[in-house]
């Protein structure tokens, strides 16, 4: 996502500088090419050789250093080669250098010579924030495009519950993302995606399920915060991260799942029925792990009694109300898959439905079709589920 992307990343002397080792290396996953610019404070906090390590380049705190003889003038090379400038944490006292002028060590310089975004993620003391001449600053700074994330309220290093946090990791990696890659087309939406497979319990440890991995779902939900709109993410059992600053709903069954999307439903531009929700659950879960005995006398697979699940999409298609709210669905069969998607969509009233057989679970990637609400079927070749969501998401863009 980010790769062929330079991001200069400075550290000032906040303790918060702990953090930032994770936003180097979700960068770095993100296939950024990442280099650290250090105050010489920061040093003290966090050791440079732990940013060397992440990052695979050399630690900035001395422009003088042997390290940089290959750039003839470090600071005005690596201004240029700079995608995005991130400062995070960045002090009080950084902001009032920049916003003043002021280059008089490495980040400062580099910074005053670069013409790349920059985004600055502040650290401080909740009375720091709040001082005039800090608020004047980043005042200036704002109206020279400078764009802050955060801070926070929380729990800060003097021990006040107050504002100051610098705002977490993925929140910042997030930001980077957004102003780097993709256009904001989607800003002001909220999208509302489910994502993996649902479990119907049997016992308080075995359950009916199956092999979603929850990955498309994800990359949906990833790829609409990416284009700028709010997201709820509305999550099965998976053993996938989060992704960027998006904090899943968490759910296990379809019965949980239907009340989440309920919910969140009403205030959604668009539903994506990425997860694949169990259509039977068993009429009755044991309160306790039935042992082998019994389950060979009384629950044999053909004998556990099932009844059938709520249809989620059927029940919210009834409430869709707005012309204008996008009701998207997946689905997944082993044979005469456009004939069977057809079909679903028209049942349950849909207005893109997306097709695809069962190789895609688990993997990486998907062959999939878009079926339209006219019944319109466009095929795409396979090609990675990240790449994927935004083909999908460019067609939801264009019904709300």
């Amino acid at each position: 996502m980010l790769k062929a992307k330079t991001i200069i990343l400075g550290i000032s002397s906040s303790i918060a500088a702990y953090k930032s080792c994770e936003v180097v290396s979700q960068l770095k996953k993100l296939g950024a090419d990442v280099w650290v610019v250090m105050t010489s404070d920061a040093t003290k906090l966090v050791s440079p050789l732990t940013f060397r390590t992440l990052s695979g380049n050399p630690v900035i705190t001395d422009l003088y250093s042997p390290e940089l003889s290959s750039m003839p003038v470090p600071h005005i090379s690596l201004a240029k080669r700079a995608s995005l400038i991130l400062i995070a944490p960045c002090t009080a006292n950084v902001i009032g250098k920049l916003a003043n002028g002021i280059a008089d060590d490495p980040l400062s310089t580099i910074v005053i010579s670069s013409t790349a975004k920059k985004v600055i993620a502040p650290a401080m003391n909740c009375e720091m924030w709040r001082n005039p001449l800090v608020l004047q600053n980043v005042k200036k700074l704002k109206a020279l495009n400078f764009d802050f994330i955060g801070p926070v309220e929380g729990k800060l290093a003097c021990g006040d519950d107050d504002i100051g946090r610098m705002a977490e990791p993925a929140e910042i990696v997030g930001e980077v993302v957004s102003s780097l890659v993709v256009q904001q087309d989607l800003k002001g939406k909220r999208f509302l995606v489910t994502a993996g497979g649902t479990r119907e319990a049997i016992d308080p440890v075995r359950y009916i399920s199956n092999r979603s991995s929850g990955k498309m779902g994800y990359a949906l939900a990833q790829a609409a915060r990416e284009r700028g709109s709010a997201v709820n993410l509305i999550s099965a059992p998976t053993n996938l991260a989060a992704p960027l600053d998006i904090k899943p709903i968490k759910v296990e069954s379809a019965g949980s799942m239907l009340e989440a999307v309920l919910d969140y439903y009403n205030s959604a531009d668009a539903v994506i029925m990425a997860a694949a929700v169990a259509d039977y659950r068993p009429v009755k879960a044991e309160g306790k792990k039935l042992k082998k005995k019994v389950i060979s006398k009384q629950y044999a697979v053909s004998s556990i009694e099932l009844e059938e699940t709520d249809d989620i999409l059927k029940t919210i298609a009834k409430q869709k109300g707005r012309k204008d709210r996008a009701l998207v669905g997946f689905a997944l069969e082993t044979d005469d898959l456009i004939a069977n998607a057809k079909k679903k969509l028209k049942e349950k009233d849909l207005d893109l439905i997306i097709a695809n057989d069962p190789s895609t679970f688990d993997g990486n990637l998907i062959k999939f079709s878009i079926i339209d609400s006219q019944g319109k079927v466009k095929n795409y070749p396979k090609q990675p589920k990240d790449q994927a969501a935004h083909v999908i998401l460019d067609r939801v863009s264009n019904l709300i």
